[in-house]
């Protein structure tokens, strides 16, 4: 079975853009700069760069969010992309309240306890 593409020029603009390189893309680009995201409640706030957001956004990963800040531009992410970044594509590191980077089972029991059912793979 083909894949079903919607809207007038979609298949092109997909084959010519596979999400394949836009992830790769966004993978090296939060590795080279050793991202780290922060919990916050619900979310991940994570702090980008320019490109970043464009890749982000490109991925349907999170939101950007809006701040007076010039300099720096915020995402917000939701836990299960955030979880996905950090242990499936292992480019993205996490802290807690406590600043301190959590380990891939302190992450998915804290997103347990956020989300409720989530089905368990660790």
């Amino acid at each position: 079975m083909r894949p079903r593409w919607k809207g007038k020029g979609a298949e092109a603009k997909a084959l010519a853009d596979p999400m394949s390189e836009i992830v790769s893309q966004l993978q090296s680009s939060l590795l080279q700069s050793n991202a780290c995201a922060f919990l916050s409640g619900c979310s991940v706030l994570l702090a980008v760069e320019t490109e970043q957001t464009e890749l982000l956004t490109r991925a349907c990963f999170g939101k950007p969010i809006i701040t007076a800040e010039k300099d720096k531009q915020w995402f917000q992410l939701g836990l299960e992309e955030a979880f996905y970044l950090c242990y499936s594509l292992k480019c993205l590191k996490i802290a807690g309240e406590d600043n301190f980077v959590k380990n891939d089972v302190d992450l998915w029991l804290y997103m347990k306890l956020k989300k409720g059912k989530i089905p368990g793979f660790l």
